[in-house]
């Protein structure tokens, strides 16, 4: 089951108009937070002062998933959250993108509300390439030609394959979340191996937008 949360398409004046909004909104929330006391968004950026960050773990990841001769392989860098865990509950899969994996996510986040209503284990891997997920020793050009959303859904694949062995979570239920373009890529892992997972929350994800007239 795929949740889709589109996002329109505006004009640069219009775009920037509700961008100026939002940081103003922000703010202010900010400063009446920290000058009350009250709970918001003064104590969540308070709290990420003392946050405990989890320790980063790393997976054996194939290169090339798609030749089959390439067996080279490297670590890939990921991190587990199981204060919510229970034996029966669903596992959760925090997409990265294109950008270091941030383990604040892994303390923070509507997701982590669900994971403790429904008892979900949790997980977020970073994307190859990116922060300290470097499947080549370089950024030369026959290096990036392992960079792409095709191998990134294979990491997906092979790595909730492998540890759903390794930990006994092969008879659980998967969702896998992600926003903007780890939003389209747990669009694309519902749709390309929807064995493996049941649910996909994407939000923020670049649709074309179709008009019938």
């Amino acid at each position: 089951m795929l949740f889709f949360l589109p996002v329109s398409y505006y004009s640069n004046m219009a775009f920037h108009s509700r961008c100026f909004v939002l940081c103003t909104t922000l703010v202010l929330i900010s400063v009446f937070s920290l000058a009350k006391g009250h709970k918001g968004f003064g104590k969540f950026v308070r709290r990420l002062h003392t946050i405990q960050k989890p320790q980063e773990q790393w997976f054996t990841q194939k290169l090339d998933h798609f030749n089959g001769q390439d067996s080279r392989v490297w670590k890939q860098r990921y991190f587990v959250n199981d204060t919510f865990a229970q034996p029966d509950g669903p596992v959760f899969l925090m997409i990265g993108g294109e950008g270091p994996a941030n383990p604040i996510w892994m303390d923070h986040g509507t997701w982590l509300t669900y994971a403790e209503k429904l008892g979900a284990l949790c997980f977020m891997l970073e994307h190859r390439f990116y922060g300290k997920s470097r499947p080549t020793s370089d950024l030369s050009t026959d290096s990036l030609h392992f960079l792409s959303s095709r191998q990134a859904l294979a990491d997906l694949a092979h790595f909730r394959t492998t540890i759903a062995e390794i930990w006994g979570l092969s008879d659980r239920k998967w969702m896998a979340f992600g926003g903007s373009y780890p939003g389209s890529l747990a669009a694309w892992f519902r749709l390309k191996y929807p064995h493996l997972y049941v649910y996909t929350c994407a939000g923020l994800v670049p649709l074309y937008e179709v008009f019938i007239t």
